[in-house]
């Protein structure tokens, strides 16, 4: 799983999630399987890298934006 930070997101997303699972967090940051990263390219998608790791990784990332909300 790869956190990225995608400034226009709209269609990038749809196409994203019709290849694999997407957690959206706050601040147009997103959680998407690696080979979502290649599809973005494909369609000249511009992303920043954020950080990469396992399901944890997601999961733990998922934690943080909803304590960060409390």
């Amino acid at each position: 799983m790869v956190k990225i930070q995608i400034p226009d997101r709209a269609k990038a997303l749809v196409e994203a999630g019709r290849h694999g699972r997407v957690i959206c967090l706050p601040d147009n940051v997103f959680v998407v399987p690696e080979p979502a990263l290649a599809l973005l390219q494909s369609l000249g998608v511009a992303y920043q890298e954020l950080g990469r790791g396992g399901f944890d990784y997601a999961e733990k990332a998922l934690r943080d934006a909803t304590a960060a909300q409390v």
